[in-house]
């Protein structure tokens, strides 16, 4: 089992700032429920606990419930150090066997990614501690009383962030040696060097920082707000003995899509949107050994590029889809489509657009011998 501790009982005192910098918006959202979110929807966390300053967790319980964190299991109360806060996370996990994995998490780092999580627990998994960290791009002065005492270069010089991962038998040794020595250590898996532990080094992006002062909000929501825009296009001539299935939505028993998949040519075009916005290569490249293989549902396609999408750490922001063809008549269909969309995209409807048009009998696709659609979307 690997469970999240995310680290939300500071008060932030370098935002200056009256309210819980946690609870500032980062692109219209409190900066807490990016954070929530991510772990929620990585697939390798099987548990969140939430160590909150007392004044501040019915105002998170309510934010928790109102976006349906379903893998928050309990909010507990933070100590005076941040690392008494983490321990009392640790304490709060019941039933957890020794080699289970224990994620420690800042809630303040929000643009952490799946395959950052999931890199920290396989490193975990196989050296018993693993750190989130990037390389230092300058060198590193030592300085007391205004004065250099020692210069250290960049090089081997890596800047710790989290989410850090302990086995959960290390973890409890560590923390209880460091209080039976009155140690407080700078992050958590310096308690487990401190005893000998072996603590691997994961690389991680670097927009997985820590919003700590005005300017690293003010940095954040410029990463938020710039998007990232894919084009995808697909087409497909009309048969007679297949079901008709657009944006995942059966039109009909007859009259589909000729194509060794259901051909559907919406869901295939916000594939190629999806995957030319992320850098990666167009639908056959992926789905020719899939439909080989018998999967020939084109949501099985669309979820494999959203999880790509995901360990890049993107979502997507709108999708604008333009269908033409002389039948049938989308805008019988399109709510229903829009519908599908919103659960195989998990955002809200009110960001997709569809529109179709019959394309006045000027191209194949006009004189009913087929359908193609283009799709826009933009990812941030």
């Amino acid at each position: 089992m690997n469970i999240a501790i995310i680290v939300a009982g500071g008060k932030g005192k370098r935002m200056r700032s009256r309210t819980n910098k946690l609870l500032m918006l980062l692109s219209r959202e409190p900066i807490i429920l990016h954070t929530l979110r991510t772990f929620q929807e990585c697939g390798a966390v099987d548990e969140i606990i939430l160590v909150s300053a007392p004044d501040d967790k019915k105002r998170f319980e309510a934010i928790i419930k109102s976006n349906n964190i379903k893998k928050l299991k309990k909010v507990v109360e933070g100590g005076k150090e941040r690392q008494d806060s983490v321990y009392n996370g640790i304490k709060a996990v019941k039933n957890a066997k020794d080699d289970d994995i224990i994620l420690i998490h800042n809630a303040a780092n929000p643009f952490v990614d799946a395959a950052t999580i999931n890199e920290v627990i396989g490193a975990t998994r196989k050296y018993g501690a693993a750190v989130a960290a990037f390389p230092a791009k300058d060198t590193i002065k030592v300085v007391e009383g205004g004065f250099v005492k020692q210069t250290v270069g960049k090089h081997n010089v890596w800047q710790a962030q989290t989410p850090q991962g302990m086995r959960y038998f290390l973890a409890k040794k560590a923390f209880e040696i460091a209080y039976r020595d009155s140690f407080y250590g700078t992050d958590d898996v310096s308690l487990v060097e401190r005893i000998g532990g072996t603590v691997k080094a994961v690389f991680c992006p670097r927009q997985n920082f820590k919003i700590t002062e005005p300017y690293d909000l003010a940095y954040a929501n410029k990463l938020t707000n710039a998007a990232r825009i894919g084009f995808g296009q697909d087409s497909h001539k009309f048969t007679k003995n297949k079901p008709l299935v657009i944006g995942g939505v059966k039109i009909s028993e007859k009259g589909g899509f000729e194509a060794n998949s259901d051909g559907d040519v919406l869901l295939h075009s916000l594939f190629n949107a999806i995957s030319t916005a992320i850098g990666m290569k167009s639908l056959g490249f992926y789905s020719d050994s899939m439909c080989r293989s018998g999967i020939k549902d084109s949501k099985e396609y669309l979820k494999f590029i959203l999880e790509k999408m995901e360990e890049r750490g993107y979502r997507i922001g709108n999708v604008a889809a333009m269908l033409e063809g002389k039948a049938p008549k989308m805008d019988a269909h399109a709510e229903k489509i829009k519908e599908s969309l919103e659960k195989l995209l998990k955002m809200k409807k009110e960001n997709i657009g569809i529109a179709a048009t019959s394309g006045e009998e000027l191209s194949e696709f006009g004189k009913g011998k087929g359908m193609q659609c283009f799709v826009v979307v933009t990812l941030r």
